[in-house]
């Protein structure tokens, strides 16, 4: 019987199982190959020495050659990917850069004083954070949205910037909308790479079969 892949095809999933220490601690040559553009040599078979999850090697090498390519869109992955929180929150900074600078892009009269004041555009990068933790929370979307009183709870005991609900689709619901949409765009960005190498993956082990 020939192999198949043993991986999970979606590539926020096979983002967290790469992060697993497993496979952090069982790279050693092949990662430095994979790193340097050398082949994908994928087999579903363990062996000696061989690690938990060490069949995301080429995942991982993809993350880490992301990580200095396209820092904001690793940045992105993590936070919302990798399941270890610690490590998701190193690269939220980053992120919230990243998520910010294409939702004032998106915004043509950012510049104008009195439409945006400066408390606002304050509460804005607020926003940014309870987004990216709305979403890390509920990656595969399976949970309710968060309501307009949760995200105003989450500003104001986690960030200190307290915004009023109460006339949230007037207020807040057009730029939260901004933020979903640079945050789907980012996301699916941050995902195209390790979709290929999981395409590539495949084929080579359709290829053996």
């Amino acid at each position: 019987m020939g192999e198949r892949l043993m991986i999970n095809t979606d590539p926020k999933v096979a983002w967290a199982m790469a992060m697993d220490s497993g496979v952090r601690s069982q790279m050693g040559p092949i990662l430095e190959d994979l790193m340097n553009g050398g082949g994908v040599q994928y087999t579903t078979k363990g062996g000696a020495g061989a690690g938990h999850c060490s069949e995301y090697a080429p995942i991982y090498a993809c993350i880490r050659r992301m990580e200095s390519e396209a820092p904001d869109l690793a940045a992105v992955g993590h936070v919302l990917c990798d399941p270890m929180i610690e490590s998701a929150n190193a690269w939220m900074d980053d992120a919230v850069a990243a998520v910010e600078a294409k939702v004032i892009a998106s915004i043509p009269n950012w510049s104008d004083g009195r439409a945006w004041k400066p408390a606002k555009k304050q509460r804005v990068h607020w926003l940014i954070h309870v987004a990216l933790m709305e979403r890390q929370h509920n990656l595969s979307g399976a949970q309710p949205e968060w309501a307009p009183e949760r995200i105003g709870e989450v500003m104001a005991d986690w960030y200190g910037a307290p915004i009023t609900t109460r006339d949230w689709a007037r207020d807040w619901r057009p730029v939260w909308a901004v933020i979903q949409a640079a945050m789907a765009t980012l996301e699916g960005d941050a995902m195209e790479p390790v979709s290929e190498v999981i395409g590539e993956m495949a084929r080579v082990v359709r290829d053996a079969a």
